[in-house]
């Protein structure tokens, strides 16, 4: 059962059923994406333990899964209001994601910078800026909550890679080097590209969408240039890492096709 306490009541009235059924289709997305991460911080939690991460580090991963799973829920509670059908998901991605990262310390290093440093960082901004064009009382409320623990996810990545980082060697901070390269070029991909093709294809957007909670792809790209120039490239130089290169040479090592292909 899905827990909607203290939820709005949703005002579609003003909005017409071509409208919603638009919007309605973004909250299944969303819930699936929540559900990857809670598994993602699950395998933290796990990866935590095994390599001695000091208490209340585990902890701390096996909270951020359960608000993930709560975001979902969230996302399916305001995709059903808007008459969405019910979420799906499919593990199969984060299963492979996992098994490219077997040995704990690199599982660790690598989810911590990627997905959550990282990723978090750039889902924080853009719940910031869907919440900001958002109108309708129910969406609102359900993004104004997702965002406020985003907040807090983004902040466990970073504090935890500083945590480890005087302890890793050379090699070891070579592969965070590499890494965040790669990261940053899936996050372009996965978050940028689809936007920029919308308004590359010169697609109408109504307003509407934005009011509901789909940020305009225009925004949307904003939103992440934004993040990854302004917070994500200086915390990574702040680490330790070079911030700079890694976003220079995002597509170089061939390993992730580039926006210009």
């Amino acid at each position: 059962m899905m827990r909607t306490t203290g939820l709005p009541a949703p005002a579609l009235a003003p909005y017409s059923d071509a409208q919603l059924r638009f919007a309605s289709a973004a909250w299944p997305m969303r819930a699936s994406e929540e559900l990857r991460s809670a598994r993602i911080f699950r395998a933290l939690a796990s990866a935590s333990r095994v390599v001695g991460l000091p208490d209340p580090w585990p902890a701390r991963f096996s909270s951020a899964a359960r608000d993930e799973v709560r975001h979902a829920r969230l996302c399916a509670t305001a995709g059903a209001a808007l008459g969405a059908g019910v979420p799906t998901y499919d593990a199969r991605p984060v299963r492979a994601r996992l098994a490219k990262v077997p040995e704990p310390l690199v599982r660790l290093l690598s989810l911590l910078l990627i997905e959550v440093a990282m990723g978090e960082t750039i889902s924080m901004y853009l719940f910031r800026a869907g919440r900001r064009a958002s109108v309708e009382p129910l969406t609102r409320a359900v993004l104004s909550a997702i965002v406020g623990d985003e907040v807090r996810h983004q902040r466990l990545g970073w504090t935890g890679l500083a945590l480890v980082w005087p302890t890793l060697g050379d090699s070891m901070r070579a592969l965070l080097q590499r890494e965040a390269a790669r990261g940053l070029a899936l996050c372009e991909q996965q978050t940028a590209r689809p936007a920029m093709h919308w308004l590359e294809a010169k697609k109408p957007f109504d307003p509407a969408y934005a009011a509901l909670g789909v940020l305009h792809p225009e925004a949307r790209v904003e939103a992440f240039y934004f993040a990854v120039e302004r917070f994500v490239v200086p915390r990574l130089t702040r680490l330790g890492l070079d911030g700079d290169l890694a976003w220079k040479t995002r597509y170089r090592s061939g390993q992730v096709r580039s926006l210009a292909r």
